[in-house]
């Protein structure tokens, strides 16, 4: 399954062969506190070409992986990552959505993921799961300001505390 997707004025599309981790790099490097938060708080904030080529490459070759362009105008402004399903739940689980500082992640991030959602509903799925750091207080507001309910906390497969949060999806 390919997805991809207008929301708004953005483009939703899997990450080619023609995007470079330095189409991306902006995005990355416009969220240091993710990236310290990401790294288990060992000081990154900014990440080199080859950080996001290993993030890149980790997102589109799992099985089940989808990584997501997210463009305005062919510029990039942010990107998400998809498992459909995931292993553990059966169901699809966003593992990452950054958006450029500089764009507003509200602005960007609002109407990517409304759509998203729909199209995951669309295609069946019943529910569809995120994991915040818990580190992120920020993030964990936002998902759950967006319907995402507190499930439990685990560690993710890097090691960092994460709250999983599950959203009902209407059909």
């Amino acid at each position: 399954m390919e997805i991809g997707f207008d929301a708004g004025s953005y483009t939703v599309r899997e990450v080619e062969g023609g995007d470079g981790p330095e189409d991306f790099l902006a995005v990355f490097n416009s969220n240091p506190e993710f990236l310290d938060a990401s790294t288990l708080h060992t000081g990154v904030t900014a990440f080199t070409t080859e950080d996001v080529e290993k993030f890149l490459w980790h997102n589109t070759v799992m099985e089940n992986s989808h990584c997501l362009a997210i463009r305005v105008a062919e510029r990039m402004v942010g990107v998400v990552t998809l498992l459909v399903p995931h292993p553990r739940e059966g169901q699809p689980w966003v593992g990452s959505l950054i958006v450029d500082a500089d764009e507003g992640h509200d602005r960007v991030a609002n109407p990517v993921l409304a759509q998203l959602e729909r199209i995951l509903a669309a295609q069946g799925c019943t529910h569809v799961f995120v994991g915040p750091m818990v580190s992120m207080v920020e993030s964990i507001g936002w998902w759950r300001s967006h319907g995402y309910l507190p499930v439990e906390r685990r560690l993710d497969n890097d090691k960092r505390e994460v709250e999983v949060h599950r959203k009902a999806l209407r059909c």
